[in-house]
């Protein structure tokens, strides 16, 4: 099989299946490219339409994280604690790098990761929160994983993890964090707009979107007609093959059986 897989037939056959292979596994990358893009405007969009609740009317403490709700917009009332801010360090926002400001939010009911924003640089210390009742509106997003470094000063860390921060705060903690757009003075949201001048507003972190089935099927489809191609020209070839081994076993008549016949004839 391979002395014929080198003859000129089946060796431009060949690359003219890997060409139409290489073309199957590029346009299904493609589609699922386009899937995954769709997928995420959806989600955007449907995330900006829903309408704002109160905190605990979407989660509880210690209640897990499901994915449906990054991006929920939610207003959660409580008093800052500005003793256990900190500023995450490392960050970047558009082309700037500098620290987010954390601090945490004391409801009632439990106490919430706030992210008030980003300020440049990385400072020892956080600016200080509101005093008194705060009501802050934003959006909802998951914890972060635990990043290693070296040793930092002051408030300073380096991710968001509330797998520590519950063993830190005091009081039943929400698994989650709340990206602040706007914050206001007293108990609700017709309360004076409260604002540090040296803080700017942290967007919501990207979501972890779901496929969008139509273009994901066209994706598959693609990769299967690269299978299908790899099969049929498998077939072929062994068709070929087979078809040579049954000509090289067939008898060949011999000189004397020919001469033999044309004398009885």
């Amino acid at each position: 099989m391979l002395r014929r897989l080198l003859t000129p037939r089946w060796a431009a056959s060949l690359a003219g299946l890997l060409v139409v292979v290489a073309a199957c596994v590029l346009l299904g990358m493609w589609q699922l490219g386009v899937a995954r893009d769709t997928g995420r405007q959806d989600a955007i969009a449907a995330a900006a339409t829903m309408t704002r609740e109160p905190l605990a009317a979407v989660t509880a403490p210690h209640r897990a994280f499901p994915p449906e709700l990054s991006n929920r917009p939610v207003t959660v009332s409580g008093t800052y604690d500005a003793s256990r801010s900190f500023v995450v360090v490392d960050r970047r926002l558009g082309d700037r790098t500098g620290s987010w400001v954390v601090t945490p939010l004391d409801t009632g009911a439990g106490t919430v990761a706030v992210l008030r924003g980003f300020v440049p640089g990385a400072p020892a210390a956080a600016p200080a929160p509101p005093a008194g009742p705060v009501t802050v509106l934003g959006t909802l997003g998951p914890g972060e994983s635990p990043r290693t470094g070296d040793a930092l000063q002051g408030a300073q860390r380096r991710s968001i993890d509330l797998a520590e921060l519950v063993n830190e705060w005091p009081g039943d903690l929400y698994d989650a964090v709340v990206f602040a757009s706007a914050e206001h003075a007293g108990p609700d949201a017709s309360g004076a707009t409260l604002g540090d001048p040296a803080l700017t507003r942290v967007p919501p972190p990207t979501l972890d979107t779901p496929l969008n089935l139509r273009n994901a099927a066209y994706a598959v489809q693609w990769w299967v007609f690269g299978v299908f191609a790899i099969w049929m020209w498998w077939k072929m070839l062994r068709a070929d093959e087979e078809a040579h081994g049954r000509a090289a076993a067939a008898p060949i008549p011999s000189t004397t059986d020919s001469t033999r016949e044309s004398a009885t004839t």
